[in-house]
């Protein structure tokens, strides 16, 4: 019977959802659910890769500590890319305009190949060196570490462009089980291989970025199957760049630039406060806050996952002009994020050494880990809030309300507050800086969100609704 019941379950999860009909509530954790343990695994990657580099030594974590920026920034210009498609494929999805999705998703395609091209510099240590000089990092070895890890960032760019342009077509079309079993194939292996390449083969740091590459290749083989039987919309792994894609780049770009822009500033931030960090208590601060910041996203990450599923719900909705139907969505990513987010937020507070003994830290850093993930933490409430309505934006092609929401929050409030804190605090407390940051871009979030509802009841008023 238990068995039974369990199959039930999984079935319901496995069906497309229904973006314009039936309870909004149920829809949108029918979307989550799959998006969050998507999210969760992608971050369990992650997580896995640093554990198995720190057991390298503690140049190694922190050499990995200073292209975490990096990495935020690569995935900022794909999350560009892959939110404006899926606002716009979505909402052409909702008029009924098959045609014109199809021609979104195959400019997003040729649109991301195309910036692949930005990460070439990282193929030599030279201008690898050069970056990371700016980050603060000035030891050789480090610099070196870090050159090992960055080189493998263009030729797997090309492959994380793919999988994120069709994850948000299968998205678009209400199925958020074909991405999560991506992750599974493409995080599993990469999983099973770090430690036979870090250790077995010793190719050290390294050996963790070329796990990672063979993880998504066996990942797109597994997607390039299932767009064939299990999508309208067709997207070919061949780059597909040509001149009448222009116009649509434009309104990918309108859309996605200000979400590139807006992890982008994470990145920038990061990497200032890093440097306060390191020039104020040392490079074990630095180290203490990578694993603070591995762990808290644990947590935090469940929130991408509803935001993945939020947007393209927000975004069918806005194209069939159901404004209810997007205020309740809004209102149901509240509960579950509530629920999912803070929940793990609460374990994690309350457990954090059993996650950061993970690292086999010193004890000086672990005990600096545990207190930066507990005062982080005590911003989450005004981090929910923010993510939410940000989905809002991208959805409804406001998406620069969230990046002047992010820049107040990264650049404007947590580096000076970062840099005031830790001229009269001790590294114990300087970490009150992340609940202060969010709580400014709460407000700001909610001064936004407002102008815009009342912007979009006026629009979904008139006879016709505003051109994308």
């Amino acid at each position: 019977m238990k068995f039974l019941k369990t199959m039930k379950r999984m079935t319901w999860l496995r069906g497309k959802a229904d973006l314009g009909r039936g309870p909004v509530l149920s829809t949108l954790i029918k979307l989550s659910i799959p998006s969050i343990a998507m999210v969760l695994f992608h971050t369990l990657f992650h997580l896995v890769d640093t554990v198995f580099i720190s057991w390298l030594g503690e140049s190694h974590m922190v050499a990995i500590s200073y292209t975490f920026p990096v990495q935020i920034g690569v995935f900022a210009i794909l999350e560009g890319v892959g939110n404006g498609m899926t606002a716009l494929c979505g909402r052409r999805l909702g008029e009924g305009n098959l045609e014109e999705a199809r021609s979104t998703a195959l400019a997003a395609m040729g649109f991301a190949y195309l910036l692949s091209l930005i990460w070439i510099p990282f193929l030599f240590p030279y201008t690898s060196n050069i970056f990371f000089r700016t980050l603060g990092a000035s030891d050789a070895e480090t610099l070196r570490q870090a050159w090992l890890y960055n080189m493998w960032i263009p030729p797997t760019f090309m492959l994380i462009s793919f999988s994120y342009v069709v994850n948000s077509v299968f998205r678009c079309q209400g199925n958020t089980m074909i991405p999560l079993k991506f992750f599974l194939i493409s995080n599993g292996l990469n999983i099973v291989l770090d430690p036979i390449f870090i250790f077995t083969l010793g190719w050290g740091i390294t050996g963790a970025a070329a796990a990672t590459f063979v993880g998504r290749l066996a990942g797109i083989a597994y997607l390039i199957k299932k767009l064939k039987t299990e999508s309208e919309i067709q997207v070919p792994f061949r780059p597909h760049i040509r001149l009448p894609m222009l116009p649509l780049w434009g309104r990918i770009t309108a859309i996605g630039f200000p979400v590139t822009l807006s992890t982008a500033s994470v990145a920038l931030g990061m990497g200032s406060v890093n440097n306060i960090l390191s020039g104020t208590f040392g490079p074990q601060a630095v180290a203490a806050w990578m694993v603070g910041l591995r762990i808290e996203d644990l947590a935090f990450n469940t929130l991408m996952g509803i935001n993945d599923a939020l947007v393209p719900f927000l975004s069918f909705n806005y194209g069939r002009r159901d404004l209810g139907r997007m205020k309740k969505g809004i209102r149901s990513g509240l509960i579950i994020s509530s629920v999912i987010t803070g929940g793990l937020g609460l374990i994690v507070c309350l457990f954090p050494f059993p996650f950061i003994e993970l690292f086999r830290p010193t004890e000086e850093i672990a005990r600096t880990a545990a207190q930066a993930i507990r005062i982080t933490i005590a911003g989450y409430p005004m981090v929910i809030f923010s993510v939410m309505y940000n989905a809002l934006f991208v959805a409804t092609g406001f998406s620069s309300f969230g990046l002047i929401t992010q820049i107040f929050r990264s650049l404007l409030i947590r580096v000076p507050a970062a840099q005031f804190l830790s001229g009269i605090l001790s590294l114990d407390q300087i970490w009150w800086f992340q609940p202060i940051s969010s709580f400014g871009a709460a407000l700001i979030t909610g001064l936004f969100s407002w102008i815009l509802l009342r912007k979009l009841k006026r629009d979904m008023e008139s006879p016709k609704l505003p051109a994308s």
